[in-house]
């Protein structure tokens, strides 16, 4: 069902790869500048580039841009990037020691999006989107692939099995990490793919629902603009990682909460006891090991919490993030809208939590609350029903490196 499309990739020229390539998950701008002063091949430059001149008239967004532009040319220039001369779909492999992901990057259609053939579970903020279609907008540069999942297809697993087995175009490692690409541009093979994800049934965004948003939203504003528009711009797609859901890591997003000053900690135990299980533990044993369970650690000590007598036969409600929003962080600290709220933080992904529990002992925050991942199923059935996850549900791996493989939208 799902429609895609072969294109002419921006890739690092090989032997400068590692230096071009950037993690961009909690990248903050002091590091990316600090980064942009050390190394002047990285794709740093084309996210946070450096102003020298500031009498450049325009406004400081309009000048970013303009020195983005600037850099991008100056780095096909000098081979740092290089485009591909025919349109190709590439296969992209990420391994170290605990796991390999291995999957299609291709470019997906934004009809497929608007069509919900490729299926969400995560609202998008009109803010958030806008600066990504400005990025686009102005720079052309769509370097930040959405993953998408699907259910196993053997067919495709086959074909990537066999592909894999020769050279691949880049070999890098990076961080314990290797991540390799192969270029499939024999025509016959890019219409098998092609041909492939046609007979798929649908596919589920995992992570990047912003990023497509905004794809589909810009190029829905170029088509109106194009009056030769025939559909195959680049602008009628963005830069999409198909992977298996049997290879996907689920990873939570726990909870950090700062209470008012007219709370108090002893209250917020005592009102939890009054609607749950509750049950102290010790501090190593706070990150849950099954669902409807959940690590609570406040005032020095480690809770769990069992939310088994909330449940409702109801995927969307049984899920931990609906009865910690819904039991917990609407009616004990009045935070309605999560996403906004400065009292809680999100924490996702492979961090130190350790970390966290000293920031709570500390009182930087007042209480944590460790939640276990949401499983790949559950995300997939809320996706089918058309039904909509609670802000930061799920942490997804893999995540990708920026300036790997660019989609250019001219």
């Amino acid at each position: 069902m799902p429609i895609i499309h072969s294109f002419k990739a921006i890739l690092p020229h090989p032997t400068k790869a590692e230096k071009v390539v950037i993690h961009l998950e909690n990248l903050s701008l002091e590091s990316a500048k600090e980064i942009r002063s050390i190394n002047p091949e990285s794709f740093v430059h084309l996210l946070v580039p450096k102003i020298e001149n500031h009498y450049l008239r325009g406004s400081k967004t309009e000048i970013t841009f303009q020195k983005i532009a600037e850099n991008f040319d100056d780095f096909i220039q000098k081979n740092i990037l290089m485009k591909d001369d025919t349109a190709n779909i590439y296969i992209y492999r990420q391994e170290n020691s605990q796991h390999s992901y291995t999957g299609i990057w291709t470019a997906s259609s934004i009809d497929d999006y608007i069509n919900n053939k490729i299926k969400k579970h995560e609202l998008t903020r009109a803010e958030r989107e806008k600066g990504l279609i400005e990025y686009l907008q102005q720079t052309g540069i769509d370097a930040n692939p959405v993953l998408i999942t699907y259910p196993e297809n053997q067919k495709l697993e086959a074909f990537i099995k066999n592909e894999i087995n020769k050279d691949s175009a880049i070999k890098i490692s990076l961080d314990g990490t290797d991540h390799q690409v192969w270029r499939v541009s024999d025509l016959d093979k890019v219409n098998e793919i092609i041909q492939i994800f046609k007979e798929m049934p649908d596919t589920y965004i995992a992570d990047g629902h912003h990023r497509a948003a905004a794809a589909s939203t810009y190029g829905i504003e170029r088509r109106k603009l194009n009056l030769k528009h025939k559909g195959t711009e680049d602008y009628n797609f963005f830069s999409s990682v198909y992977i298996s859901s049997n290879q996907l890591s689920v990873l939570p997003f726990h909870r950090f909460v700062k209470l008012t000053e007219h709370q108090n900690s002893n209250g917020i135990i005592a009102s939890i006891r009054k609607e749950f299980e509750l049950t102290e533990i010790d501090v190593k044993d706070l990150i849950p090991t099954q669902p409807h369970f959940v690590g609570f650690y406040i005032q020095h000590k480690a809770y769990q919490i069992n939310l088994k007598k909330h449940l409702k036969n109801d995927v969307l409600a049984d899920l931990d993030v609906s009865i910690i929003q819904e039991k917990i962080l609407s009616p004990l600290f009045q935070i309605d809208n999560p996403r906004e709220d400065q009292r809680l933080q999100f924490v996702g992904g492979n961090v130190d939590l350790l970390t966290y529990i000293k920031k709570v002992d500390e009182g930087i925050f007042d209480m944590g609350f460790l939640l276990f991942p949401i499983s790949v199923a559950e995300l997939i059935k809320i996706a089918d029903i058309g039904e909509i996850m609670p802000p930061k549900s799920t942490w997804f791996e893999p995540k990708f490196l920026a300036g790997l493989i660019t989609h250019q939208i001219n």
